[in-house]
């Protein structure tokens, strides 16, 4: 059976960085049609270093398959050139949610909570990526 998609999101380049938001309750499948999404971002940068900033004030939360998937786009985009990441959450329990993927995250690439989108792109600038 194909489930729906639960959770809506956005991509947009802002020069180097791709700023992903995230809005309401996710499943797997809205993982994976971003993931799908962003590749088609990143392939054509080829290669050349970037940055993600995930501004998820306004998602809700995942099941765990939707953390599986959400994960595996986190390693195919390292593999494609992103060099640091940087989320906004909505709370200190979204924190605590996504606490293992976030040590996950920081073992291989810089890695920061972001407090507002002037900070993580502040943040962002001082690794050296581009911010248009």
């Amino acid at each position: 059976m194909q489930w729906a998609q639960h959770g809506t999101y956005s991509l947009e380049w802002q020069g180097d960085i791709l700023v992903s938001r995230l809005v309401g309750e996710w499943n797997d499948v809205a993982a994976r049609n971003m993931h799908r999404d962003a590749r088609a971002l990143w392939q054509a940068r080829n290669g050349r270093a970037w940055g993600l900033l995930t501004d998820a004030r306004e998602w809700g939360g995942g099941t765990p398959e939707c953390f599986d998937a959400w994960w595996a786009f986190f390693e195919a985009g390292v593999a494609a050139g992103m060099v640091a990441a940087t989320d906004i959450l909505p709370s200190m329990l979204h924190a605590l949610i996504v606490s293992e993927l976030a040590e996950r995250a920081r073992r291989m690439v810089r890695y920061r909570r972001s407090q507002n989108i002037d900070d993580a792109l502040a943040w962002l600038a001082e690794q050296d990526l581009q911010i248009r």
